[in-house]
């Protein structure tokens, strides 16, 4: 069972905060300013491919951001970090290859998916199989707990339509008071309220720890919220009929799947709906 914690936290007052933020990211990604380029081989390597996905979401950080400065983003291993003219470019560092586990400079893009659809041909002849890759292990993660979020509030909206639980009350009308677990405490200070705050920290200064910084975020909210998942039940059952706990944790939930979804936006990612 979940430990339970004193509660100080405004949670009404966090998730209306967050959840006004997280509806205005994808409007501030499309409108504001940012000039982030690449220089890439004509070979375009892994190292090339890291850049241009750099530059992809770093874009879309500084035009939330709103911030007119020239970034540049190059895999040449020569040229140094340095700011002219209001231009700052960036040396991107060579890809660790999934498959050797060195620096790989040379391998182009397209042979590494060439060789990567004939490794997974090779070990899993017939059928798929349910081995994941140690380098992917992190990215599964988080794409499964996004998805296990996502699947929970599916289900209380497909009872919601069926009659079997009342409606989900407007935040004003919900008693947070009901969110004692520790975790539940945890997630909303650590995550929900820290998510925005790390975003507009974000600054030129520390322009090469931004895209490293964003995904730690996301896999620690995995990490915390699957604990989280084993130990509560959210939707009620014939053990748990507390339908005022069920609309507080469900408002929760509604609130991490917004920053979840906000952060893949920017990261260029895309969910995946059912697991």
């Amino acid at each position: 069972m979940e430990k339970q914690a004193i509660n100080n936290l405004d949670f009404r007052k966090i998730f209306s905060d967050t959840i006004n933020s997280m509806t205005l990211i994808p409007l501030m990604i499309s409108g504001g300013r940012s000039n982030v380029t690449t220089r890439c081989s004509q070979n375009m390597t892994l190292t090339d491919m890291r850049a241009q996905y750099a530059s992809r979401v770093l874009s879309n950080i500084f035009a939330y951001k709103d911030l007119n400065s020239e970034i540049v983003l190059t895999s040449t291993t020569n040229c140094d970090n340095k700011t002219l003219n209001n231009t700052i470019t960036c040396s991107v560092g060579p890809v660790i290859n999934p498959v050797t586990k060195k620096k790989d400079v040379s391998t182009s893009f397209q042979e590494y998916v060439r060789s990567r659809k004939l490794r997974v041909k090779c070990r899993h002849p017939p059928e798929a199989g349910l081995e994941v890759d140690p380098p992917f292990r992190e990215a599964v993660k988080i794409l499964y707990n996004r998805s296990r979020v996502a699947c929970i509030i599916q289900k209380f909206d497909e009872g919601v339509e069926t009659s079997l639980y009342p409606p989900l009350p407007s935040l004003d009308m919900t008693n947070f008071k009901l969110l004692k677990q520790k975790a539940e405490i945890d997630i909303t200070s650590k995550y929900i309220a820290g998510f925005v705050p790390m975003l507009n920290k974000f600054s030129l200064a520390r322009i090469a720890k931004i895209t490293a910084e964003l995904w730690r975020f996301l896999l620690f909210l995995s990490q915390d919220y699957s604990h989280y998942y084993s130990s509560v039940r959210t939707l009620c059952d014939e053990h748990n009929r507390s339908h005022p706990t069920m609309h507080a944790r469900i408002w929760m939930l509604k609130v991490i799947l917004k920053i979840y979804d906000a952060a893949f936006a920017i990261l260029n990612l895309k969910p995946v709906e059912y697991v």
